[in-house]
């Protein structure tokens, strides 16, 4: 049952977890692989990382979320924010960065950028992606002579101009 394979995944990802804390930064759970499960998978991804944050490792969360504005609003304080209760805000996923897809626009990038500076957390912008089929769009061409990913990048860049912090980087990076 879906309860099961939420409880072995976490399980697991515990043992993982456990072995690895103290010589490894970063955990980026691939939501994917959570979902499948239903509910039960969403458990263990949520189990999974508060049980990371609790070893004092960063949490990418490999999401690739996006969509029109309101959306993505909800999406960035689901995943990074805040989310609005009766008795107050709370945390929902609550982890440090997320992946972002940006190929529907700024209007989809900009409230994971608000909420990376109000929260003080990150976001990792697909760029230029290793799938082979990727040269399918993000290779062509634009009139200016410019691939896709390089305008991808210069976009990147500029979302992440006003985050960026003492020792140099941005609160947003690029997935390359």
């Amino acid at each position: 049952p879906f309860e099961a394979a939420g409880e072995a995944i976490f399980e697991f990802n515990k043992g993982i977890i456990d072995a690895i804390h103290d010589i490894v930064p970063a955990v980026k759970p691939q939501v994917a692989f959570y979902e499948k499960y239903g509910v039960e998978g969403i458990k263990a991804f949520k189990k999974t990382i508060e049980y990371a944050k609790k070893r004092e490792m960063i949490v990418i969360e490999d999401v690739k979320r996006n969509d029109i504005g309101s959306t993505a609003e909800a999406y960035a304080s689901a995943h990074l924010g805040k989310v609005d209760m009766i008795d107050g805000k709370a945390l929902s996923f609550d982890g440090d960065m997320v992946t972002v897809n940006p190929y529907l626009g700024s209007d989809g990038i900009e409230p994971f950028v608000d909420v990376c500076e109000e929260f003080g957390k990150g976001i990792f912008v697909l760029n230029k992606t290793s799938n082979p089929s990727s040269s399918e769009l993000q290779d062509l061409v634009t009139e200016e002579e410019n691939k896709i990913y390089e305008v991808m990048a210069e976009l990147i860049s500029d979302w992440g101009e006003e985050l960026i912090g003492e020792r140099g980087y941005s609160s947003v990076g690029a997935v390359v």
